[in-house]
């Protein structure tokens, strides 16, 4: 497996990813034309991070649980 460089981000990547880890970056033409169809159906296309998405939901049971909280106190 030999690494090369992203033409987008000068990242290294390896030859057989099809696209760049770093920015998604497509790097080999598929057949049939551009290669953002079967970029999207893999790991590469992946369009939020584990960690945003434990974020996001973190931050929304915190906003549920403050809004519940503030509600309680003003009906009370």
């Amino acid at each position: 497996m030999a690494m090369t460089v992203c033409p987008e981000c000068e990242g290294k990547v390896s030859d057989k990813a099809l696209a760049c880890p770093s920015c998604g970056y497509p790097l080999g033409q598929q057949k049939g034309g551009s290669a953002w169809p079967d970029v999207l159906g893999g790991m590469a296309g992946t369009y939020i991070s584990a960690q945003a998405l434990v974020t996001i939901i973190v931050g929304s049971i915190m906003f549920t649980t403050f809004a519940a909280i503030v509600i309680a106190a003003v009906l009370s």
